[in-house]
């Protein structure tokens, strides 16, 4: 479990550190911070600003991090909140491999991945409905594969 944000602890040459991070612009975000020895949770901390839908959500899984990393249960359903925590789950876990690397997505029309995928996370999972809030795939459609490779990512229904 590697990570740009990962540091050595003074305390214990087998502890590491790292930080995760996921959220909407202006809107809510999740921290994990973690010490790790090997794969086991030596701490953890849930941080949370948003709704009370993510605040709730965060609150109940708490208690969940402790023991093996890889062991940890990612939340289901399709709600923003537990979108935003299984990403950073998934990226504590060195999972997290979203399916579209380029800025931007729709080149049509100058969308930027970024604004297709807070859409997803805001509750638009079908490609129509981020065609509608984003503009994506509304010209020439060759980037609906791309729209629907990360909605079905986002909501974990991808093979990975």
């Amino acid at each position: 479990m590697a990570s740009p944000n990962a540091t050595n602890s003074s305390a214990s040459a087998n502890v590491e550190k790292a930080e995760f991070e996921a959220g909407l612009m202006a809107r809510d975000h999740v921290r994990l911070s973690l010490s790790l020895d090997g794969d086991q949770i030596v701490s953890a901390h849930l941080r949370a600003v948003g709704c009370g839908e993510l605040l709730n959500l965060v609150a109940a899984i708490r208690p969940q991090l402790r023991g093996n990393l890889g062991d940890l249960l990612l939340p289901e359903g399709s709600g923003h909140a537990v979108l935003l925590l299984r990403e950073v789950l998934l990226k504590a876990q060195g999972r997290w491999s979203f399916p579209y690397q380029e800025e931007e997505l729709c080149h049509c029309r100058a969308v930027p991945t970024k604004k297709v995928d807070e859409a997803i996370v805001s509750g638009c999972h079908t490609p129509e409905d981020v065609s509608r809030a984003t503009r994506a795939s509304t010209s020439c459609g060759t980037c609906r594969p791309d729209v629907n490779a990360i909605i079905n990512y986002r909501l974990g229904r991808d093979s990975k």
